[in-house]
C-alpha cells in the first residue's frame, strides 16, 4: 500500500473525526463561489450539514443541505469500493456506473440549489 493509498484511506475518517471535534458555525464561508458572487453555490451548506449530522441533529443538517443523506451515502459507498479494489476485492467500477452516478449526482445537486434559489432557503453566505 503507498502513502497516496494510506492517504485516500484515512482522509475521510479524519475528516469526519475534525467534523465531529470542531463544532459548525454559521460564520462566513469558505466557498470561493459564494464568496465572490454572494450566492451559495448548489454544494454550500454540505460541510456543515455533515458537521450537524455527524452531531444527531438531523433537522439542522437538512436545513443546511436537503441531500446531505444521498451524498453521505454514496461517499460511503465509494470509499468502501475503493477499500475492497485497493485489497483486491473487487475490481475498478465500472466506466458507465462511474459517469451515470456523477451526472445524476450533478443534477441532482443543481435541482436543489434552482429550487432553494428561487425560494429563499439557500444558507448564508
Amino acid at each position: 500500500m503507498t502513502n497516496r493509498d494510506l492517504l485516500l484511506l484515512t482522509a475521510p475518517v479524519a475528516g469526519l473525526v475534525l467534523l465531529g471535534v470542531v463544532p459548525p458555525t454559521d460564520g462566513r464561508s469558505l466557498c470561493p463561489i459564494a464568496l465572490i458572487t454572494g450566492i451559495a453555490c448548489p454544494g454550500c451548506g454540505m460541510t456543515r450539514a455533515v458537521a450537524h449530522l455527524i452531531r444527531g441533529d438531523m433537522a439542522a443538517a437538512l436545513t443546511y443541505h436537503p441531500i446531505v443523506i444521498p451524498v453521505l451515502a454514496l461517499a460511503a459507498v465509494a470509499w468502501g469500493w475503493f477499500l475492497l479494489w485497493r485489497l483486491g476485492r473487487a475490481g475498478p467500477v465500472p466506466r458507465r456506473w462511474l459517469n451515470t452516478t456523477i451526472l445524476a449526482s450533478a443534477v441532482a445537486l443543481v435541482a436543489v440549489w434552482v429550487v432553494r434559489l428561487t425560494s429563499g432557503t439557500l444558507p448564508p453566505v
